[in-house]
């Protein structure tokens, strides 16, 4: 009895027990069910979302493919290898990115994000834009090797290699693990791109370290968003950052004009209280010394908003000694004769683009003298090598490589000449190599060049045992600098040369000098500075002869060929600047015009604003002073194939008008512009004037401009990796 009591006991907790089981485990089939479903309806949005963008994407190529009025997978552009170029770029790659972003190895959230990227780029393709051809193929390979890096889990080093173009596909890049430490890269480089992009990865949860970094990099850049309501603003008053703070206490006590924001490294180690660095960035020579001094250290603060305003500050003194060019030394020099050694270094090598020949020997003859005893390698050690590259660059274009190299050993010479030509593909972009580049065009010490043909074999040997395809490029092309100046080692070289030859850029075929109307346009940029007026006048006195027709327009002028081959030439009044150009710009864009031709008649500062107006079809473009790294890969960005003339100095009309109506006569004759021929016809036509001819002697032809032909071949390079 006690048994059965017992096992009845036993069989109805194991009854309850079992009941009970079962109530968890429905429960939990029920929530593992639920989440199943909840799953597949969150799923839901995201696969029509997909088929939507697919449906688009497929809808603007049929869009694309009918802007000729022919349905054939073709676009007619303006010869028969530019359409079929054209229909590679706009269909068939087009449809392989379609087939490589179904890979099920993407998750959907990504395939989506994807398609969006695709779809906002084919959107851009019109009428007027469906020429830039070269510009579509560029963003479709990137997009196609940044899908491969995604899979590869390689994709920071890819990004990080083409910043700008990162951008472009900011809506992949955002929700990638390595988004962060991307855009804190890439705030040393472009800040303005990662702030302004803010509003896109603001609700990330990497969003407020991001800008916390980019703002320690760039306070000059960041102090813009400094307004009521705005949200990188208000996102940063939230930081317990310690430097942040101190930002942000700049600007509540001084405002967003101080230059206290660029001396945050002095403030935040010590050196100088806020006070005291608002003060120092009110006195020019004051506020150079103090950036220069934080300059030297390794990783300071605001290192982007020290490149940019010691640049700014420098050319404040160089413009004011190249102004006094027609005076004795000691009335131009006398504003800097106190200035110390490092002072003048900072002068020339921040100066590049607008430094006259003149002024950089003046500087050069004084630097020398306040270094005293202390050799060139020490004394650029303790400038941290700071632009060093740009230095001998500028002293072997300059002819003063070889008295600098001379307040050395010859030990330190090789030294220096060794760290000159290594580690370039350590830089994110071309700037240091294009430096060598640029530099070995001018050299001609055989003991020099010696030491730098044997880094440049020892680095490209080694970066092909890593399997460094970037590095081996770079030593590449610069091995293939020294075929022809070679003499030791000769069969390696030519080996090498052979593999990653440099083509000629010696010419510019006729055709390729006409739109799609066959008529050639040129678009020419004068400024309102000192001397514009007088170099809009003699410009238009170049073209009174019976070949050519001018046409006042008020504030600008049209210059119209009247035999030959059809040429239109457009140029704003300098005394119109801002109207004159805004009305040329609306002519050109009402009409769906691309300028052939584009000249910058102005000083360097205002260069940026011209450039932003190159087209794909641009072919030729005169910048009118030396153009530094930034200017010359900008151009070759938005015009791949262009040809670019510039000078080591500010341009002058006496150079200027002839080398442009040489131009223009080629171009309405029929014939080819043949770089080496039209440089020959207008040495003869500018030998007799002594002063003319020594700035002509500055002038760099398409031909020979070393930087400009290495990104072009660089570049060419990487499409086909």
């Amino acid at each position: 009895m006690a048994s059965a009591i017992s096992n009845n006991f036993f069989s109805k907790k194991m009854m309850r027990l079992l009941v009970g089981t079962q109530k968890i485990f429905g429960v939990v089939m029920f929530c593992c069910l639920c989440n199943s479903v909840f799953s597949a309806v969150d799923s839901i949005p995201i696969k029509k979302n997909i088929l939507e963008q697919i449906t688009a994407i497929k809808k603007e190529q049929r869009r694309i493919d009918m802007l000729d009025g022919i349905a054939d997978r073709k676009v007619t552009l303006r010869d028969p290898t530019a359409t079929t170029y054209a229909g590679k770029v706009y269909f068939d790659l087009s449809d392989s990115l379609l087939r490589a972003i179904n890979n099920p190895e993407f998750n959907e959230s990504r395939k989506l994000a994807l398609y969006e990227t695709l779809l906002a780029q084919m959107q851009k393709i019109d009428s007027s834009t469906v020429y830039g051809v070269k510009r579509y193929d560029v963003f479709f390979r990137f997009m196609s090797g940044e899908m491969n890096a995604i899979l590869q889990n390689n994709l920071y080093p890819y990004l990080v290699n083409n910043i700008n173009q990162a951008f472009n596909t900011f809506a992949i890049v955002k929700n990638e693990s390595c988004a962060d430490s991307f855009l804190v890269f890439a705030s040393n480089y472009r800040p303005d791109l990662v702030f302004i992009n803010y509003r896109n990865y603001g609700k990330k949860s990497y969003s407020l370290h991001v800008i916390e970094e980019a703002s320690k990099i760039a306070p000059v850049t960041v102090k813009r968003y400094f307004n009521p309501g705005d949200p990188i603003y208000e996102a940063l008053k939230l930081s317990h950052d310690s430097v942040v703070k101190i930002i942000l206490q700049i600007k509540e006590r001084y405002m967003r004009k101080s230059n206290a924001f660029t001396l945050l490294d002095g403030i935040v180690s010590g050196a100088y209280t806020m006070e005291k660095a608002d003060a120092i960035g009110k006195e020019p020579r004051k506020f150079l010394q103090a950036m220069l001094k934080i300059r030297g250290k390794k990783n300071p603060l605001a290192a982007h908003s020290l490149e940019g305003d010691l640049a700014i500050y420098s050319l404040k003194f160089v413009r004011v000694l190249n102004d006094l060019h027609n005076e004795k030394d000691e009335v131009r020099f006398a504003s800097i004769e106190k200035f110390t050694g490092e002072e003048l270094y900072t002068l020339m090598v921040y100066s590049e683009e607008e430094i006259f020949t003149s002024t950089f020997n003046g500087l050069f003859k004084r630097m020398m003298v306040k270094m005293g005893p202390v050799s060139g390698f020490e004394f650029l050690g303790q400038l941290g090598d700071n632009r060093f590259r740009t230095f001998i660059k500028m002293c072997a274009g300059f002819g003063k490589l070889e008295p600098f190299l001379h307040t050395m050993t010859a030990v330190y010479q090789q030294m220096l000449m060794i760290k000159f030509a290594s580690g370039l593909e350590k830089y994110n972009d071309l700037s240091q190599a294009v430096e060598v580049a640029d530099a070995f065009g001018s050299i001609n010490d055989s003991l020099v060049l010696k030491i730098l043909r044997g880094t440049i074999k020892y680095e490209y040997v080694k970066l092909s045992a890593d399997n460094n395809l970037r590095g081996k490029a770079i030593y590449g092309l610069l091995s293939s600098l020294f075929v022809e100046r070679n003499v030791t080692n000769a069969n390696w070289f030519s080996s090498v040369a052979g593999q990653y030859s440099i083509p000629s850029f010696d010419r510019i075929e006729n055709a390729k000098l006409f739109g799609r109307d066959s008529i050639d346009r040129w678009l020419i940029y004068f400024y309102d500075d000192e001397d514009g007026e007088a170099s809009f006048s003699t410009f238009l006195k170049t073209f009174t002869d019976p070949n050519w027709r001018i046409i006042d327009s008020g504030i600008y002028v049209k210059i119209q060929s009247k035999k030959g081959m059809p040429i239109l030439i457009y140029a704003n009044k300098s005394k119109h600047e801002y109207e004159g150009q805004a009305r040329l710009e609306k002519i050109f864009a009402d009409n769906n015009y691309e300028p052939n031709v584009m000249v910058h008649r102005g000083h360097s500062y205002y260069a940026y604003k011209t450039i932003e107006k190159i087209k794909d079809n641009t072919q030729i473009f005169v910048l009118g002073s030396c153009g530094g790294y930034n200017s010359i890969s900008t151009i070759i960005d938005r015009s791949p194939e262009i040809s670019i003339i510039s000078s080591k100095q500010i341009g002058t009309r006496t150079v200027n008008n002839p080398m442009l109506k040489l131009m223009a006569e080629y171009i309405r004759q029929g014939k080819d512009v043949e770089w080496q021929n039209l440089w020959n016809d207008l040495n003869t036509e500018v030998k007799g004037d002594a002063t003319t001819y020594d700035r002509f002697l500055d002038y760099i032809p398409p031909h020979k401009n070393l930087g400009a032909i290495f990104i072009k071949t660089y570049n060419k390079m990487m499409e086909q990796e």
